[in-house]
């Protein structure tokens, strides 16, 4: 196997330098890997034809030559053409440019130059740890013929058959109900999903709530199973079940870091290895993120190919929503991936659903009214769905999330899903 290749754009040979000297002398120490390959680079125009010509590579290192609007912004369409390479942004001062112009660069990680020879190894090791797991998660064709005696996977967990569903909740502002819509999707399609299985991570990863709403007490969280030494992306693909929490209904939790300290050690790319790790395991994943768009939440959102956006019938909340679907728009997360719930709809709170509804034209896939049963459900961990199924407010989510379903398995809704007369469950066409 190749050693590492690394190529480090900047418009001096310094960083490079320090980069073949921290690196060479952490490979030089372990006894038969091939020595890294360091290629410096002085334009940004001459990345791509290096690529092209000389890649793959393993990692991008960009310095401060690309630190502002025009710069990252190639870099942006150079790492959409090779996905397969790690990026890492460096810096000597604050780019002149927004955060979602650095989001957009798909960086792994950021360096904060100058920076310690420890440090610079450690990030770069991460990123070709990724670059790896990335190039690993490239289907390929199975082999035809299985030697005797060949490894086989192991017999704790199935076989991967693909890649699972990814569904994520959330919303601008706390209080809109993402826990409880994130565990009621994951009962939801773990009864209907015609026996696919379902995971829920939970991405708060300071405040989850996740296993406070299902009363569980994990033994085990997203930081355990990010806390391991070996190879992330073997051990992720093999071992990420033995990590999950079970709930009374079936479906498996991940739960959220116990200390919020530990919740700063978890980076946007610790993100992509998990969901890719539980993609490849169950068939439907839903991820409870925060109300915020740090980069955690802007990578999980990238991630899915569903994305449920909650408010509640306040001005607060539904100008906070309309800002954040702007966001979203500007950071282009596809708007037709984009399912509005109105949750906690009451009629006496001096707001008119219908003045709601106008405010944005795609509409409301749900309308769940202010309800009773969901309290009680909480203070019983179960979801609203299997512990008052014929609640209203169940009834409305089952019409809601009936269209997840194959056509074939959504006859498995049982419930009345008929719309009430003064409420709409579903959006203008």
């Amino acid at each position: 196997m190749a050693g590492p290749r690394i190529l480090v754009l900047d418009s001096t040979e310094d960083l490079a330098l320090q980069v073949k000297r921290t690196v060479g002398a952490a490979w030089a120490e372990r006894p038969g890997e091939i020595d890294p390959e360091i290629v410096p680079c002085s334009q940004i125009a001459a990345v791509a034809t290096q690529l092209e010509d000389e890649g793959p590579y393993d990692v991008l290192l960009v310095g401060p030559l690309a630190a502002n609007h025009s710069g990252l912004a190639k870099i942006e369409l150079i790492r959409q053409e090779y996905p397969l390479t790690s990026v890492v942004l460096g810096f000597d001062e604050r780019p002149k440019a927004r955060l979602r112009d650095v989001i957009r660069t798909g960086a792994v990680d950021l360096l904060e130059l100058p920076v310690s020879d420890e440090e610079m190894l450690e990030v770069l090791e991460r990123a070709i740890a990724l670059h790896v797991a990335t190039l690993a998660a490239v289907p390929r064709p199975e082999p035809v013929v299985q030697l005797v005696g060949a490894p086989t996977a192991a017999a704790s967990a199935p076989a991967p058959t693909g890649k699972g569903r990814v569904y994520a909740v959330a919303s601008a502002t706390g209080g809109c109900g993402k826990t409880f819509m994130a565990t009621n999707l994951a009962y939801f399609l773990h009864t209907h999903g015609g026996g696919g299985r379902v995971c829920l991570v939970d991405l708060d990863l300071q405040f989850g709530e996740v296993s406070t709403a299902l009363r569980m007490r994990p033994r085990y969280t997203i930081f355990d199973a990010l806390e391991r030494e070996e190879d992330e992306s073997e051990f992720l693909q093999t071992h990420i079940e033995e990590y999950l929490s079970v709930h009374e209904t079936g479906f498996h939790v991940l739960a959220a870091p116990r200390d919020p300290v530990e919740a700063e050690r978890v980076t946007p790319a610790d993100v992509v290895r998990i969901v890719d790790a539980v993609s490849r395991r169950f068939d439907h994943i839903v991820v409870d993120t925060p109300a915020q768009l740090s980069e955690i939440v802007t990578v999980a959102l990238d991630l899915s190919e569903q994305l449920f956006v909650m408010t509640t019938l306040d001005l607060p909340s539904v100008r906070n929503m309309s800002v954040f679907l702007s966001t979203l728009e500007r950071l282009r997360i596809p708007t037709d991936s984009i399912q509005l719930i109105l949750n906690k709809a009451e009629s006496d709170v001096g707001i008119d659903i219908s003045q709601v509804e106008k405010l944005f034209p795609q509409g409301f896939r749900a309308v769940l009214p202010y309800a009773k049963e969901v309290s009680r459900s909480i203070n019983l961990g179960t979801p609203v769905m299997a512990a008052s199924p014929q609640a209203d407010v169940s009834r409305r989510m089952d019409a809601a999330m009936a269209d997840l379903l194959p056509p074939e398995l959504r006859s498995t809704v049982h419930r009345a899903t008929a719309t009430p007369k003064k409420r709409r469950l579903f959006g203008r066409k």
